[in-house]
């Protein structure tokens, strides 16, 4: 099995993975592969001590950028992200990732130092020590939840799912003043309104699809989900959207327990309506016991969970003409995108 984006074996052998893509009307954020004096001297630059060493520096796999576990010789392990690699080219929401899962990590652990998260050590914008942008935060121990999944009973992944439930609420409580990217937000320069922010994601998403000549029901796409947009007027408080807080390769599992140790991947969250979290479409019965209820899809949140549903498949198929050995399911996501906007037609 492979690693888990934020935790590892020792023994087991180190997995490289790059990958790419970038629409052709974004800038380029990528850089070199860090190499291990690069990576020893940034350490003892971030803890101003000369005394550090490194033993060794293990490139994880990961689903764009380029992450490194970090041993020292007294034991203690640091996980280090870095730009995607130098033949990356990046759709346009993904150029201020990094930032992104800066400001989400300071965020979660001010207003939920209970959920268990990557703690942020360091981010660098500028990249002065290392020659590009990095995030340096602590590790969390255990096993991608994708890799444990054929293995679990079901009192197992009841109690996984119920835990999920739990946390998923929880991440939706934290507010902000705007809508939209979290990098943008935290600049002061988001939406004041949803309807605004959601529609200006989906749209870049769309232009991306363009550029690179995917084949996608856009007129169907822009129809529907603008007949419905007013809806999206009903979201008036923006709250902390974890676009695939429940992705089983974001979730970390003690293999021995089975119990959940550790949530990654905050890179893409977003300040919107807390329904877009992930998670909440398709969970099971023990995922919405921990989260409190089930959402009762009728009217806007009906129609709000619609339009979610298809940003989310439209996304998943662009990435895959981006990024194609991804493993995307690139028929499932447009099954899914089609049921969606046969749905919003209906209404």
């Amino acid at each position: 099995m492979s690693r888990g984006t934020y935790a590892a074996r020792p023994a087991r052998p180190s997995s490289t993975v790059s990958s790419s893509s970038s629409s052709s009307a974004s800038s380029r954020t990528h850089s070199a592969t860090p190499d291990f004096p690069s990576i020893q001297k940034l350490i003892r630059s971030v803890y101003r001590s000369s005394k550090i060493t490194v033993q060794q520096a293990e490139q994880l796999q990961a689903r764009l950028h380029q992450v490194f576990l970090t041993r020292m010789v007294d034991g203690s392990i640091l996980v280090l992200k870095c730009p995607p690699a130098c033949n990356t080219r990046l759709l346009r929401h993904e150029k201020s990732l990094l930032e992104n899962e800066s400001k989400a990590l300071e965020t979660l652990h001010n207003y939920l130092p209970r959920v268990p998260v990557p703690q942020l050590l360091k981010y660098d914008g500028q990249g002065t020590s290392l020659g590009s942008p990095y995030i340096m935060m602590s590790y969390i121990p255990g096993r991608r939840l994708s890799e444990l999944a054929p293995y679990l009973t079901a009192a197992e992944r009841s109690t996984i799912d119920q835990t999920l439930g739990a946390y998923v609420r929880a991440l939706t409580t934290p507010p902000a003043t705007q809508f939209g990217m979290t990098h943008r937000v935290f600049a002061r320069k988001g939406s004041d309104s949803w309807h605004e922010a959601f529609s200006a994601l989906f749209e870049a998403v769309l232009r991306d699809a363009e550029d690179m000549l995917v084949t996608i029901p856009y007129e169907s796409i822009r129809y529907y989900v603008g007949k419905q947009a007013h809806f999206l007027n009903e979201v008036t408080e923006p709250r902390f959207v974890a676009l695939h807080a429940c992705d089983p390769t974001n979730v970390l599992i003690d293999e021995t327990t089975k119990r959940v140790t550790g949530l990654v991947g905050f890179s893409d969250v977003i300040w919107g309506d807390p329904l877009m979290t992930g998670g909440l479409e398709g969970g099971s019965a023990a995922f919405f016991e921990g989260y409190g209820s089930r959402p009762v899809q009728t009217g806007g949140v009906k129609a709000r969970m619609l339009m979610y549903a298809a940003y989310k498949a439209t996304l998943r198929i662009v990435t895959h003409h981006y990024r194609p050995h991804l493993g995307t399911d690139e028929n499932e996501a447009r099954r899914e995108l089609s049921i969606a906007l046969n749905a919003l037609a209906a209404m």
